[in-house]
């Protein structure tokens, strides 16, 4: 019989721990410990190694295939994760890539037509977007991915709750602050989903995997605890349109989501947890994150995504420079 207390059902470090034992993690753990199978296309050969240097650091070309010379043959874009074509001379390489891929599937086709910061740093983020699931394997093999990795990991989750709120419509689990769950199912299927983040995190950020209950043993307060869901709660009677409806459901599962990835990804990085002050921290970044980006129910902002996860990175940086002081 389920619990009447959802938070309960999740909230103790044993119950934590046999959600845990339900989950699945040998998929992620086969995809993260193999390195993705990366293509660069080039004119020239010194351009291929400029461009896999800049893009996956130093050390990384016996990671990534080369096809240098003007290209008449055919490319099985199908045999590989990512395909980059680098083409800093403007000579449409792009385009003869594409239309001479041999299965004609594109959409893991990049261009990059500059080794300039600004350009290399967005296309780590495009590949890690456009495919998630990969996300921990380029953090994981490639330290120049690890950031864009984990907002692809996180933002992927936090999303995937948000809309497992609007469609399952669940009450409330916080009294006077708005709805999110009452049926400690719902809850528990929300949890879960951060507990794959979570392992996800711990791969992106180069963790032995080997352990899987280990990993998530030290984190079981920090996800499974109600404290993340009425500390966002709280933040977010500030931030969202707290009305009946589907809105501050669905407010309240991404930005509780989002800070538990932040939270999860500081532990993994600096290896301890973050306080109880960072944790209200995170909080209020996911709540403002999720008041200004579209989510199921609501319209899309006037803010553009792109100006908002620059907030969220610039917030990332300063409690990274207060946890290192």
């Amino acid at each position: 019989m389920p619990s009447k207390n959802p938070i309960a059902a999740v909230g103790s470090v044993r119950n934590f721990m046999n959600l845990v034992k339900e989950v699945n993690f040998e998929e992620i753990r086969d995809r993260a410990e193999q390195a993705p199978r990366i293509l660069m296309v080039a004119r020239t050969e010194a351009q291929a190694e400029e461009a896999t240097t800049s893009l996956f650091g130093e050390g990384s070309r016996g990671y990534v295939d080369f096809r240098v010379g003007d290209r008449s043959d055919r490319i099985d874009t199908s045999r590989y994760d990512t395909v980059i074509v680098c083409d800093p001379d403007g000579t449409k390489l792009h385009d003869e890539v594409r239309k001479q891929a041999a299965n004609g599937r594109t959409g893991n086709v990049f261009q990059l037509d500059s080794n300039g910061s600004d350009a290399v740093a967005q296309l780590r983020s495009a590949i890690v977007m456009v495919d998630p699931e990969l996300a921990p394997a380029f953090g994981r093999w490639f330290t120049p991915f690890r950031a864009p990795a984990v907002h692809a990991i996180i933002d992927e989750t936090a999303k995937a709750n948000a809309k497992f709120a609007f469609i399952s419509n669940v009450p409330s689990i916080v009294p006077l602050f708005g709805g999110l769950i009452s049926a400690s199912a719902d809850l528990i299927v929300l949890t879960k989903n951060q507990v794959m983040m979570s392992y996800k995190l711990a791969a992106a950020n180069g963790r032995d995997l080997s352990d899987q209950a280990g990993i998530l043993r030290e984190l079981a307060p920090v996800v499974g605890a109600g404290f993340v869901w009425r500390t966002v709660a709280r933040e977010a009677t500030s931030f969202l349109p707290f009305m009946a409806g589907t809105i501050p459901k669905v407010g309240i599962a991404f930005a509780g989501t989002y800070s538990v990835g932040l939270a999860a990804d500081y532990y993994y990085r600096f290896g301890k947890k973050p306080s109880k002050d960072q944790m209200r921290a995170f909080s209020r970044q996911a709540v403002k994150l999720a008041a200004s980006i579209p989510l199921p129910g609501r319209k899309a902002p006037d803010k553009q995504e792109a100006v908002i996860d620059a907030e969220i990175r610039a917030s990332v940086n300063e409690s990274e420079k207060r946890a290192g002081g």
